[in-house]
């Protein structure tokens, strides 16, 4: 007999679901809450959970997650998925990008939580108690206001064959253009290795990151619409619902780390190179001018490899992001 799936108050029984708030702070006024979508499929199988929006302006994959919760048909689910389509409330609810307004931090690394922290701690506190007692999660990600990103994946090597077939399996089915493999000692140049993702393959839970979504603030429905057949995707394919992955037709290549690039100088910036351009070591991708027109510096790529982030600023103030370039890509 199928038990009854329960997260904190909000329950759905067998072939139901329900969606609700759980409480994890509050101001002088108000309670602060995180929303909850538990789905409750008919028949038995794991549990995953999918999240969205620890970057709050990261809207694509804040409507996937939304539209993820109503339209898994529950007669054909095998299991259970619990959705949490904003993490980052107080940022969402507040349109301020990457960070929480009560702490001023990025709530992706503030891994491992605390039950009595910053207010970025409490969330992970919380959000990693419904992550850890699930057997597959999916962090649904896209360029924050500032940013221009390619789509892709990204999942973490442990060594744990069984734990890295699954987890590799999925990022491959989602149908971007790109997977990004990290490792303990790889992806270090910009990224802290201190996130939900990677602790819990660390676990034994298969995890992917997703990133689909141009940024600057946009919702638009083919990013939208990545995020949600790249779900269903993985559900397929971890045999949750029924069907095979589709196919995205698309040439997929993988890369393990990245290039953060810095202007010196400040003036106005003009990128020189679009997103997934190939460029070489060396090569002038971008340039800073004064305000007379004059080149007072010219951004080179540190390495081989292909724009993987644009910061579409214009103005730029020394020390500046301007690019993210990807590094040791490959064919899969």
């Amino acid at each position: 007999m199928k038990d009854v799936l329960s997260v904190g108050e909000i329950s759905a029984s067998p072939g139901e679901k329900s969606f609700g708030y759980l409480k994890i702070g509050e101001t002088p006024t108000t309670a602060i809450e995180l929303p909850i979508g538990v789905l409750n499929g008919a028949h038995e199988g794991p549990r995953i959970c999918i999240v969205a929006g620890t970057h709050p302006m990261e809207y694509p994959g804040i409507d996937a997650a939304i539209r993820i919760y109503n339209e898994i048909d529950l007669k054909e689910l095998h299991g259970s998925i619990v959705t949490v389509p904003v993490v980052n409330v107080l940022g969402f609810d507040r349109a301020i990008s990457y960070v929480c307004p009560l702490d001023g931090l990025n709530m992706a690394f503030q891994v491992p939580g605390k039950e009595l922290g910053t207010f970025s701690q409490i969330t992970n506190y919380h959000l990693e108690k419904i992550v850890y007692a699930s057997n597959y999660f999916m962090d649904l990600h896209g360029a924050e206001l500032s940013e221009m990103l390619v789509n892709y994946t990204i999942y973490f090597k442990t060594g744990n064959e069984s734990v890295d077939r699954i987890t590799e399996g999925m990022a491959r089915v989602y149908g971007t253009d790109f997977i990004e493999q990290r490792t303990e000692s790889g992806a270090g140049r910009v990224w802290p290795t201190s996130t939900i993702f990677v602790e819990a393959p660390k676990r034994g839970i298969p995890a992917i990151v997703a990133e689909a979504g141009v940024g600057l603030g946009s919702y638009n429905e083919s990013d939208i619409q990545l995020h949600v057949d790249g779900v269903k995707n993985v559900l397929k394919f971890l045999k949750m619902i029924p069907g095979e992955p589709k196919s995205s037709g698309k040439k997929l290549r993988y890369f393990n780390d990245v290039a953060e690039i810095r202007v010196r100088r400040g003036g106005l910036f003009y990128p020189l190179v679009k997103l997934t351009d190939l460029v070489k070591r060396s090569q002038v991708i971008g340039v800073v001018k004064n305000l007379k027109g004059e080149i007072i510096e010219e951004v080179t790529s540190p390495e081989d490899g292909f724009t993987h982030l644009i910061v579409p600023r214009h103005v730029v103030n020394t020390s500046d992001i301007v690019f993210y370039v990807g590094l040791n890509l490959r064919d899969a």
